[in-house]
């Protein structure tokens, strides 16, 4: 039997992680209770919406205090599109569609009023840093993901205002992912004239 006190520690251990997301390894390492009782108690806590599991063996607090962190958990690969344009500061809007960019995952995943979205690049799965707690595209390979597949961007006049914003080098290093990634893609090659 599981008590709410065990429980109640639990959420408490999920809440106090980084980003209020935690793993069924590092709960099992804190010793609350034996794993079937612990896998029971996060199943039985999910039902009643007090976690989000978020895929196998990963869990977040309810409400998600960081969406970002819950997508890039719940997909391995980096933030992307627009997602990184947030991040980056390119665009004012929060999207409610968090893009990670995998090699090769492509599925989405609804959590409240969040969507996670993986979208799978391949060999173009190349271009990312590390932004505070995140992995994010830099920003030129921000621009390149949303040209190359604009279903996963915003306006074209925000891009073009985030062209704008880039430095020599950033430019410099789109023009190298266009060159190698799309190489016959003129759409990306003219917009790189503005």
């Amino acid at each position: 039997m599981f008590s709410e006190k065990a429980v109640s520690r639990v959420v408490a251990a999920i809440e106090a992680s980084p980003g209020g997301i935690a793993s069924l390894e590092l709960l099992e390492s804190l010793r609350l209770c034996g794993r079937d009782s612990l896998i029971t108690a996060l199943s039985r806590l999910g039902k009643a919406g007090r976690v989000v599991r978020l895929k196998r063996g990963v869990y977040s607090a309810s409400p998600m205090r960081d969406a970002f962190a819950c997508a890039q958990a719940t997909y391995n690969g980096y933030l992307a599109f627009s997602s990184a344009l947030c991040l980056h500061g390119m665009i004012t809007e929060m999207p409610f569609t968090i893009t990670v960019a995998t090699a090769s995952t492509s599925e989405s995943k609804r959590f409240g009023q969040f969507e996670f979205r993986a979208v799978a690049l391949g060999k173009r799965a190349v271009g990312f840093e590390r932004k505070g707690a995140y992995v994010v595209s830099t920003r030129a390979k921000t621009l390149f993901d949303c040209l190359y597949l604009p279903r996963y961007s915003v306006e074209k006049e925000k891009l073009e205002a985030a062209w704008r914003a880039l430095s020599a080098k950033e430019r410099s290093e789109f023009a190298g992912y266009a060159k190698e990634l799309a190489p016959n893609r003129g759409d990306i090659h003219d917009f790189a004239k503005h």
